[in-house]
């Protein structure tokens, strides 16, 4: 058998070309010192980085405005409590003893001004006020009588109005 001839490959290899790198150097580098949390440099005069006690002084620093706060609101509700001033009362005026009516800003007290006239002699004083203050619940009651009274009233009116347009509408048609 004759041999046959055998082809060899052949393997090429990769070749790396080495580029030469070019080693810069900036001699005018300008190197700046580090600063720290207060933005304030190295050599900081704040005091937050001493050894003394830095932290603490800023703790107690904001610990005593708290404490000043608290005093200045707890004096202001002291004051304004010996005065009597009560912020969900309305402000009325008192003339020789008896209500200012134009003083009533509140429209629904203007409403309830004839309660509060207990005695009926037109002139509402201090302790038929308070009174009604006090004994706002019974007065609402009184209040809610009144209005359905009125509520009865008109329905009745609609009612006989409403018969009397049908009477006329049957006295037309004939």
């Amino acid at each position: 058998m004759p041999k046959k001839p055998i082809k060899k490959t052949t393997v090429k290899k990769n070749t790396v070309k080495k580029v030469a790198t070019k080693k810069v150097v900036d001699e005018d580098i300008n190197v700046t010192p580090m600063s720290h949390e207060c933005a304030c440099g190295k050599d900081c005069k704040c005091g937050c980085h001493t050894g003394c006690g830095g932290k603490f002084l800023r703790f107690i620093k904001w610990l005593l405005i708290i404490v000043i706060f608290f005093i200045l609101g707890f004096a202001t509700a002291k004051i304004i409590d010996e005065r009597g001033y009560d912020a969900r009362a309305p402000r009325v005026d008192f003339e020789d003893g008896c209500l200012v009516v134009e003083s009533v800003r509140c429209p629904r007290m203007a409403e309830k001004l004839p309660l509060m006239d207990v005695n009926q002699d037109g002139c509402i004083s201090k302790e038929e006020f308070n009174m009604f203050r006090q004994d706002c619940p019974r007065a609402r009651r009184a209040i809610n009588e009144v209005k359905r009274e009125v509520r009865e009233e008109i329905r009745e009116a609609r009612q006989e109005a409403s018969e009397q347009l049908r009477e006329a509408s049957e006295a037309l048609a004939e």
